[in-house]
This record gives C-alpha cells, sequence and structure tokens, in this order.
C-alpha cells in the first residue's frame, strides 16, 4: 500500500493529543479548558468543521465572546482556519459577521455583553453553539438559553461547546455544572432528559507548539501572584482570591476509596443539625497515627435549591443515620452543642439520636481554634508524605464546598457564617473531637471490647470531650 505523502498537502491545523480527545467527544454538552495556554479558541473553531461537509446547508453555527474586541480576536484566528478550506467571509454591519462554506454549512460570530442580550436569538435553530471564555458570563443563562436554540429537522446532531480558566465571573457556575462532582473525561448522562455532558482539562504543557514557540511562557506565569499561577498554569478550579484554605489542594487530599480494617481505623460521625438549612452527617475514621479519612457523607440539602434544608425530621434523620452506622460498625457521634437545648417539652434533637442507638458526644465549641486544627489537618503531611486529612472522592459535596469558603470580614480568624458553612462546621467537630486527638485510645478501647453500655455512671448526652 503506497503511503500517503503528508508534504503535498496544506496541513492548516494539526490537533495537540488533548485537542484531539475533546475533537472525538461525543457528548452533547462539552466544557474544555483549565490552565491558560492550552489552545482553546482554535479547539473550538475546529470542533465546529467535524460536521461542515457531511451535513452541509443543515449545519448551522454560532459562537460567541463577551466583548466586540475580543470577538474581532477570535475571527482573525478563524480566518486561518477557515478561509483556506474555502470558506468565505461575510459581514454586515457590527454585529453581523459569519462564515460561510462551500457545503452550505455556516458560523456566526457574535459578541454578547450582557447575558440577557441572548434572547435576540430566540427563535433562531441552530446544530452547534460555542462560547469561547465561558467563565467571562456571571451566570449560566446565555448557555442554557442557546441550549433551547439547539434543533434539526434534518436530523443533525446538535452540541454545545464551551472553553475557558478558571476564575472570572462565571467560575462558580461553571465548576457546579461541570468539574464538582465529575470526573474529568468520563461522559455522564442526565436521567431525566438524557442529554450528556463532559468535562476535557487542558493545560499549557498539553500543548507542544507554544512550548516550543515560546518556551519562557511558564517561566513568565511564574511572576503572577500565587492564586492566578494555580488558576492559569495549574488548572485549579478550586482556587481563588480570599479563600479562606487555600492549602486545600484536590489532587492531594482527594484519594479513591480505600479499605478501612477495624483493627486499624476507628470510625465515627459528626453531625451539623439543620432542618430549614442543610444538616451535614460526616462519616470519619481515623488511625494510630492521626491521620483522620473522610469515608462518607449525608448532606440534607435541597439540590434544587442552594443552602436549603430538605426539613427532614430528626426522628427520621436519626433513624436513617442508624441504619447506616449499623452496617458499618459505627455507634458515636460527636455534634454541636445546641442540639442538646430544648424548645418544648418534646425531647431534644440529640436525645432522638440517642434513642436511635447513637453515644451522642458534645463538640467542643471554640471556632477559632477549631479553624487552626483544620489548617493544620490540611496542611500537615505524614510519613508517607499524604496529608493527614484525606477526602473519598465521592464526598462531592465536601468537596465542593470546603474550598469555596471566605474569612469572617469582622473576625478573620473565622469562617464567613453566611456561606455553606455546614459541612465545615461538622468537620470541624470531628478534627477537634477526642478521636482525632487521642486516636491510639480510642483504637485501644475498641480493640478492647469496650462496652460504653457498662459504665452506667456516664451519662450519653452529657459527655463533652
Amino acid at each position: 500500500m503506497e503511503q500517503l505523502d503528508l508534504n503535498r498537502y496544506n496541513i492548516v491545523f494539526k490537533p495537540t493529543r488533548t485537542q484531539a480527545r475533546a475533537l472525538q467527544c461525543p457528548a452533547f454538552e462539552m466544557f474544555y479548558g483549565g490552565a491558560a495556554g492550552g489552545g482553546k479558541s482554535i479547539f473550538l473553531l475546529a470542533d465546529f468543521l467535524q460536521e461542515v461537509n457531511t451535513w452541509g446547508r443543515e449545519w448551522h453555527g454560532i459562537i460567541f465572546r463577551r466583548t466586540y474586541s475580543e470577538l474581532e480576536e477570535l475571527i482573525k484566528q478563524a480566518m486561518e482556519l477557515y478561509l483556506p478550506l474555502g470558506a468565505e467571509w461575510k459581514e454586515s454591519g457590527k454585529n453581523g459577521k459569519a462564515f460561510a462554506f462551500p457545503s452550505g454549512a455556516d458560523i456566526k460570530f457574535r459578541f454578547l455583553e450582557r447575558d440577557k442580550d441572548v434572547q435576540r436569538y430566540q427563535g433562531h435553530q441552530y446544530t452547534w453553539v460555542g462560547f469561547d471564555e465561558l467563565g467571562n458570563y456571571p451566570t449560566d443563562f446565555a448557555w442554557t438559553y442557546m441550549i433551547s436554540r439547539l434543533r434539526s429537522a434534518a436530523g443533525a446532531p446538535c452540541f454545545i461547546r464551551g472553553t475557558g480558566n478558571p476564575g472570572g465571573p462565571g467560575h462558580g457556575w461553571i465548576k457546579a455544572r461541570f468539574i464538582d462532582g465529575f470526573e474529568p473525561g468520563k461522559i455522564y448522562r442526565n436521567p431525566q432528559n438524557k442529554t450528556t455532558k463532559c468535562f476535557i482539562p487542558s493545560r499549557v504543557q498539553d500543548n507542544p507548539y507554544l512550548m516550543k514557540n515560546d518556551p519562557d511562557y511558564i517561566n513568565r506565569m511564574d511572576l503572577l501572584p500565587a492564586h492566578q499561577k494555580r488558576a492559569l498554569l495549574e488548572g485549579d478550579w478550586d482556587v481563588f482570591v480570599g479563600q479562606a484554605f487555600d492549602e486545600w489542594r484536590r489532587e492531594r487530599h482527594v484519594v479513591k476509596p480505600f479499605a478501612l480494617d477495624p483493627g486499624t481505623w476507628k470510625k465515627f460521625y459528626s453531625l451539623d443539625w439543620g432542618f430549614a438549612k442543610p444538616f451535614s452527617l460526616g462519616k470519619w475514621a481515623v488511625n494510630g497515627d492521626g491521620r483522620m479519612v473522610r469515608y462518607g457523607e449525608w448532606y440534607g440539602c435541597d439540590r434544587k435549591e442552594m443552602d436549603t434544608g430538605i426539613r427532614m425530621g430528626a426522628d427520621e434523620v436519626a433513624a436513617r443515620a442508624w441504619d447506616m452506622a449499623i452496617q458499618e460498625g459505627v455507634s458515636e457521634m460527636v455534634a454541636d452543642t445546641a442540639i442538646w437545648s430544648k424548645d418544648d417539652d418534646g425531647p431534644s434533637v440529640a436525645e432522638k439520636f440517642v434513642r436511635a442507638g447513637f453515644r451522642m458526644i458534645k463538640s467542643r465549641k471554640d471556632r477559632i481554634n477549631g479553624l487552626s486544627m483544620f489548617h493544620q489537618r490540611l496542611l500537615t503531611s505524614g510519613e508517607d508524605g499524604r496529608p493527614m486529612l484525606l477526602v473519598f472522592d465521592h464526598c462531592v459535596d465536601f468537596i465542593r464546598t470546603i474550598p469555596a469558603l471566605v474569612p469572617d470580614p469582622n473576625h478573620p480568624e473565622d469562617i464567613d457564617t453566611k456561606l455553606e458553612d455546614h459541612i465545615y462546621d461538622e468537620a470541624r467537630y470531628a478534627v477537634m473531637s477526642e478521636f482525632a486527638h487521642n486516636p491510639r485510645n480510642a483504637l485501644r478501647k475498641q480493640n478492647g471490647g469496650w462496652n460504653f453500655k457498662r459504665k452506667k455512671e456516664w451519662d450519653p448526652l452529657a459527655i463533652n470531650i
């Protein structure tokens, strides 16, 4: 078989390995990005090309930038890619720019200075929509609105694509939609509407062309402030200016689940109670060296409304928690002292958990020392080099909320309680507990078959550690 001579062809675009992976992704929604310099804009332009000849006149695209000046830069790149392929540039006024291809396919270039400007496209229909630098949009309004514009009477496939870096006005909603709880490169299917989505990360190291043509790029990035360097060079979505736990590193603290041998690990629960606000039940294990592992969680949060509780009564929460506990060999729970209070003649929240079967333990109240201890757990490493606080990767709400916390502006030595801090409070109770401070003693009692019920002089509702 005769070998193809590539020198005979004028190759206008050769994707990097990461770009090729993104171009092959069949997901309906896809976000491509992370670090700066990963070749995001050229990927977006190339992605539209894939169906230009296959679907011809049925293939219609539109690509957005936030401002007109940004759009001009994108058009320059598009001309270098599209014109050699026979596309014709058409321009009519400031916001009437498009490429038309010999097959009949076309792609418009538009800018959206305000999210609500996207409503100008009511009644339009497209098979492909792209947002370059999606993080410049403070809400997901433009993104979700354009999803409703995707349709094809001819049966052409429909896609929506976005690119961007950590930081910027849209950091939070992009992180929630594509990053938190989602494994990079894995396609997830929405069980309600059957649509699919995927996040594919890119870094400057994935772009050999930039590394070759501008070898000092990374050195210049080293001059940035630490948080910007983590965001733009490392593509870290857990960093922003002023965050409380800037020592948090997803790649260090989050691990795949591993076996927790009861001879080596002491398990217990911690609880921050909530009814109108979310409750947080954390599942913890500590070994003789003092390393803590968050191996599970139950976050009582309404998924449709941020920072809102599911309004489940304490009796039901306690019963469900005990069902989990007896299967995991857990009998103790550390909780906020406030749940020992009574509003009427009925049992307190703590008493309801005791009736379910738990030995309830009052947490320490010192918020300042608790914050310090939490910092230390994240910062300190064991002899194996891993942090002394690890989190199993299915604890998605811990992973989502902890990096988003900021200090209280009036009391910088504490966390801003106006934020979604329920999981942090619950985790703080665990970090301050006697199990964390004297793990060897806890293990000795556990392995020695210590039976708490035999200590009749102990009141399980009054123990304070």
